[in-house]
């Protein structure tokens, strides 16, 4: 039977993806891992704001629209995920269940009863003396226990309320050092030339959700799709432009727990009929924790010039300038503190964009999205 080939992209999708082409050879950014980011509004500078970029499930999409995606946290998931879990069974297996019954037997006529963390301690010393071969195994499979029991508890805390953002390692204060110590980073952008290939990258190609040619517009917008079939071109210059690595913070992060709930598909640490459970969580396609981000692209003082050679009517014009605060493509940085969007025609209706945002105020405008199994070393 003969393969069907995919349907050709709308027009934005097409501009899209040479964008999307360009910018990573301009970054030195991997096809296999690099998400674009819109609408890109200036960075909040708080902590909180910037471990709302880290702290994200991202959709499999070479670019994410956040104003038209509402993605999952992946502290919400993850704690999801810690919730359901129980090493009480591997402790019972490990120890044996006649062994068990006597451990219960005593722990019954211990008074005042021991807490999860006493436990560890006292199952050693009464092991040392009734059952030495299982001290050490079983000692270490309680202090497991009550670490999973208190991050449990911990995960409630942060759930509120009132809810707690969930911490990253690194700020804003060190995301502007790490910016202020970087290099500028020139891009060059022609729609006629740029390769639109994107058949090899890390979400098979998929673009979805993309807005028109400015935030709120419908990629069909007419408008929209005269600019996308035009000769469009660009010059930007990031002026500075980093990686920010998102490593979440091991207060509340337990990777090593993850990986064992991501590497059992049944038994422990999962508790039998639990939901959600691995499928839920992890299958392929239709499970709620598949991505996750481990860096941001991030820049600052960015400077934009588009032309198209389209000629542009009246109508046309009167829109696109009474649009052009909300953002515009390629980047949507919304007109205000700082941000300008400004609208030109030439005497045939061609179009000129150019799009300017400040000093000191970042723009996270891209991520490193890795699978789950990446993510976790698999």
């Amino acid at each position: 039977m003969p393969v069907v080939p995919p349907p050709p992209p709308n027009s934005m999708t097409g501009l899209q993806n040479r964008w999307y082409n360009t910018m990573l050879k301009g970054l030195a950014a991997d096809k296999s891992t690099a998400q674009l980011i819109q609408p890109v509004p200036l960075l909040e500078l708080s902590d909180a704001a910037l471990w709302a970029y880290e702290n994200t499930v991202p959709p499999a999409s070479l670019t994410y629209n956040w104003k038209i995606v509402d993605c999952a946290s992946f502290f919400g998931e993850y704690a999801s995920v810690i919730e359901v879990l129980s090493r009480q069974s591997t402790f019972e297996e490990d120890i044996g269940p006649d062994v068990y019954k006597e451990w219960i037997a005593y722990l019954n006529t211990v008074i005042p009863p021991p807490s999860d963390d006493e436990l560890p301690d006292l199952f050693q010393q009464w092991a040392l003396q009734h059952h030495p071969d299982v001290a050490s195994i079983g000692a270490s499979d309680l202090t497991n226990i009550a670490q999973l029991t208190d991050l449990q508890k911990l995960l409630r805390t942060y759930q509120g309320p009132p809810a707690v953002p969930a911490h990253y390692k690194g700020g804003i204060k060190e995301l502007q050092a790490r910016l202020a110590g970087s290099q500028p980073v020139n891009l060059s952008f022609s729609s006629t030339t740029a390769a639109s290939d994107v058949s090899d990258t890390w979400a098979r190609g998929v673009n979805a959700h993309l807005s028109g040619l400015w935030t709120g517009a419908q990629w069909f917008d007419a408008t929209t799709v005269k600019f996308a079939t035009s000769a469009v071109t660009a010059s930007v210059t990031l002026g500075r432009y980093t990686t920010w690595t998102a490593i979440p913070d091991s207060e509340w992060y337990d990777s090593g727990l993850l990986h064992s709930a991501y590497a059992n598909h049944v038994g422990p640490p999962w508790v039998q009929n639990c939901h959600p459970n691995w499928h839920d969580m992890f299958a392929e396609g239709s499970g709620r924790l598949l991505r996750a981000v481990a860096s941001l692209l991030v820049a600052d003082n960015v400077t934009c010039k588009v032309s198209s050679d389209a000629a542009f009517s009246a109508d046309d014009q009167q829109a696109l300038k009474a649009k052009a605060a909300a953002g515009v493509w390629p980047f949507f940085v919304p007109t205000g503190d700082g941000v300008t969007n400004n609208v030109s025609f030439d005497g045939q209706g061609k179009l000129t964009l150019e799009i300017n945002t400040p000093k000191g105020r970042p723009l996270v405008i891209g991520a490193t999205v890795l699978d789950i199994a990446r993510y976790l070393g698999q």
